[in-house]
């Protein structure tokens, strides 16, 4: 299953490079250039590692991982040319698990990927167990329950409830889904994401017709409670 990495660098041709760097070893990069577009795409997809410059127009990079500590769980590096002493040692403050200085050898940066992404540096889940009103999951269980009654899901079907409740009220966007879910990437009209979906959507409304989940077209889906 393909890893998804999140690059935040305002050096277009260096992001290029370093794209085409991570995609050529199987990685899936989503690209920003501003810590605000970074920060959206956090809270709209799931990452497994965020590669992030310092020096950014608007908000700083430091500021950007401010933002989203609660949110992202997951490694996260530094990479930037500010080499001051001072500055590594906030990005670690930070919760940073590295702090590279450009340039940097694609061969090096390519080799921290992997350690990071290993199972014993893999992020643990934010949480075990999440509520959204009267719908609840227990992903140590793989068991959810709407109403109190328990919902009858196949382990896709919950995959797919995990993570539009891990993003509850975001779009979680359907290249995700298909790359992290089914192992392959979104040719644009293949419908097996769509299929799933339907399924998950009539047990939920089986137990409750308030719960939705909605089609963003052309960015994905999302979980939505709408009472009649």
């Amino acid at each position: 299953m393909s890893k998804h990495i999140l690059l935040l660098e305002d050096d277009l041709e260096l992001a290029r490079l370093m794209q085409d760097c991570m995609s050529a070893e199987g990685y899936s990069v989503s690209h920003a250039y501003t810590a605000a577009r970074a920060t959206q795409l956090v809270h709209q997809q799931l990452f497994d590692l965020v590669i992030c410059d310092v020096m950014l127009p608007g908000k700083s990079g430091f500021s950007f991982v401010e933002d989203i500590r609660d949110s992202f769980a997951g490694p996260i590096l530094f990479m930037t040319a500010q080499n001051s002493l001072k500055q590594q040692l906030y990005g670690f403050e930070l919760g940073a698990q590295d702090y590279l200085l450009k340039p940097i050898d694609p061969r090096l940066l390519l080799a921290k990927i992997k350690v990071f992404l290993t199972p014993d540096h893999a992020a643990l889940p934010l949480n075990t167990q999440y509520e959204q009103l009267n719908l609840k999951l227990d992903c140590t269980t793989k068991a959810a329950w709407l109403d109190d009654v328990p919902l009858d899901l196949t382990t896709a079907e919950f995959r797919l409830l995990e993570a539009l409740m891990q993003r509850y009220g975001a779009v979680v966007s359907r290249d995700w889904l298909f790359q992290n879910h089914l192992g392959r990437d979104y040719d644009g009209t293949d419908r097996t994401m769509d299929g799933r979906v339907s399924r998950l959507r009539k047990k939920l409304q089986a137990v409750d017709p308030a719960w939705n989940i909605v089609i963003s077209w052309g960015e994905g889906y999302y979980l939505a409670y709408k009472p009649t």
